[in-house]
């Protein structure tokens, strides 16, 4: 199967999304009391969301057991729509840098590559009805899940969560960490056709890359200093 080939359209909407996210107009500025307020809802649904991705996806492992099988749990219709909401959030979440920019401030680089390959590596396994999605999806929305509501703690001032911010990135390198052996080794052909198993690997590649940006970052920002 020609990975083009299905579906061509389909595309279309990540590739559009992915230039309207690098074209953005950085200058554009709005009412403080609304950004914030703007800031609170966005951070408050992603919570919620997140919450309900990973309780979701848990319970149907719990249901029906951790399967390496080709299109075994694209074939409950539940699982299937967890997946796609979960990959149109990652549209949603390209507002993280809009809200950084309307607040006057610049992403990183790793931001930046966080939110590109976030869409190209949700949509392709959607499309293609890659099981092993199920792996990343799991420990991405449960991170998440913290993570966005450490933000929003920041955001409403409750200086008590403040302690786990370096944690967040521990956190994050390691379920980027988590899953690889079983995306690798369990779902490699005939499991899976070489088309999905190509998409997976496509995904631990940006994955990869991601385990070397945070844990530079997380070395300049927390193991540098003290050093120093």
């Amino acid at each position: 199967m020609n990975i083009l080939s299905p579906q061509l359209s389909c595309h279309i909407t990540p590739v559009l999304a992915i230039v309207g996210y690098l074209t953005y107009p950085e200058k554009l500025r709005i009412n403080p009391t609304l950004l914030y307020t703007l800031s609170v809802i966005h951070n408050g649904i992603l919570v919620v969301f997140s919450a309900w991705t990973f309780v979701s996806l848990s319970r149907i492992i719990y249901n029906d057991g951790i399967v390496f099988q080709s299109n075994y749990y694209f074939q409950n219709p539940h699982f299937d729509n967890v997946i796609y909401w979960f990959y149109i959030s990652k549209y949603y979440e390209l507002f993280d840098t809009f809200l950084l920019y309307l607040n006057g401030k610049s992403p990183i680089f790793l931001q930046k590559y966080h939110h590109i390959g976030a869409i190209i590596c949700w949509h392709l396994p959607y499309v293609y009805k890659v099981d092993a999605i199920w792996i990343p999806s799991i420990a991405n929305s449960f991170v998440h899940t913290i993570m966005y509501s450490y933000y929003l703690g920041c955001l409403l001032r409750i200086n008590q969560i403040r302690f786990i911010k370096k944690y967040i990135t521990t956190l994050q390198i390691a379920q980027l960490s988590f899953g690889h052996y079983h995306v690798l080794v369990k779902y490699k052909p005939p499991v899976e056709t070489y088309v999905n198993y190509n998409i997976m690997i496509l995904f631990c590649v940006y994955v990869w890359g991601l385990i070397f940006m945070f844990s530079l970052f997380y070395y300049r920002n927390y193991l540098k200093p003290k050093r120093e």
